[in-house]
């Protein structure tokens, strides 16, 4: 009589099956067929005519260009100039299309949206990935802080502008109203319309979830990379923006603190496990696919990513679930130490 199985196997079987039949499907791969795609988008084309310094990228699924120049790429990052009349202020603090979302005009936004659109992604095949690059302002009023502040400040003039008689309470109280209800039409009115247009591409917005568990600056030693609860509230917050998106485009950019360290894994784990939840909670019926933007370097500097670091941002992304990650960089690498990056990719 053959032996059944231990009490303790038996339960880790069961929990194994109750998570499985917990997932959700989602989008099939659109690259390649893997369901991991390593796709790298920096601006190095230039690096072997120009410079002399061959980039070998043949280990790469996706190659594209972040460079004004090139379009009907597999991945388009729309910045804030390239499409149409995104309400910000300038880094002189000069408004530009009004300054703030309700301040800007969503019908002539919307009415010169087609334009950039069609010129970046010419044709409707193949599918792509289309990543909407929008910083200077969050569509939660609490997460505008530091220099995002100019944002909420301008919101309070506005409402104390026609009511000068309010008291301060009630002014802000207003002011958090209008800012979030037009942040929130210009960036769902956009998703819509844009997918609308192109809609074999996967849209959304880079830097959306975001996790903000930066402490690490503060508690270094007892850092453990989680997200904050409070902000994990606010990204439930945000269930309109991801029900409206077709991919998820969050970033674990590692700064030099971090390299090479145990808190730089949990850093990236977090991130990647927050976009995740976000992925799976916000649709009834399937899971939107997330794709983690990272660099080759770390940030503000143009030193490699060590190996365990690329295991703790490429690997760990993969293990977790994530669709793929974007290797993103800007036209520094072209301009400067290109060749240092070189030997940790060939």
């Amino acid at each position: 009589m053959r032996a059944g199985l231990g009490p303790t196997i038996t339960l880790a079987l069961v929990l194994a099956v109750a998570w499985a039949m917990e997932l959700k499907p989602t989008a099939p791969p659109i690259f390649t067929g893997r369901p991991f795609v390593v796709a790298w988008d920096v601006p190095t084309q230039d690096c072997a005519p120009r410079h002399k310094v061959p980039l070998d990228l043949r280990a790469f699924d996706v190659e594209a260009s972040p460079n004004e120049g090139f379009v009907n790429q597999n991945i388009t990052i729309f910045y804030y100039d390239r499409l149409s009349l995104y309400p910000h202020f300038d880094s002189a603090g000069v408004s530009v299309h009004g300054g703030v979302p309700q301040n800007g005009s969503l019908w002539a936004h919307l009415q010169m949206l087609k334009k950039p659109v069609e010129h970046y992604i010419r044709t409707q095949e193949p599918a792509g990935l289309a990543v909407i690059d929008w910083e200077d302002w969050r569509p939660v009023w609490v997460r505008n802080w530091q220099d995002k502040d100019v944002y909420r400040q301008s919101s309070r003039q506005l409402v104390a502008s026609r009511h000068p008689d309010w008291p301060s309470d009630r002014i802000v109280k207003q002011a958090q109203y209008e800012f979030e209800f037009a942040a929130r039409q210009f960036m769902l009115e956009t998703l819509r319309y844009v997918k609308a247009v192109r809609p074999r591409h996967l849209w959304g917005f880079y830097l959306f979830p975001d996790c903000y568990n930066h402490d690490y600056v503060q508690n270094w030693e007892t850092y453990t990379g989680r997200c904050p609860d409070v902000e994990v509230a606010r990204n439930d917050q945000l269930a309109w923006l991801w029900a409206e998106s077709t991919a998820l485009f969050p970033s674990v950019y590692l700064d030099e603190t971090l390299a090479s360290s145990v808190q730089g894994r949990n850093f990236v784990s977090f991130r990647v496990q927050e976009a995740l939840r976000v992925a799976h909670t916000h649709h009834a019926n399937h899971a939107l696919p997330v794709y983690v933007f990272t660099r080759p370097t770390y940030t503000r500097k143009l030193t490699g990513l060590s190996e365990m670091d690329l295991i703790s941002t490429i690997g760990e992304s993969a293990a977790l679930g994530a669709a793929g990650v974007i290797l993103w960089g800007d036209s520094v690498y072209t301009s400067s130490m290109v060749s240092e990056t070189q030997p940790a990719y060939n």
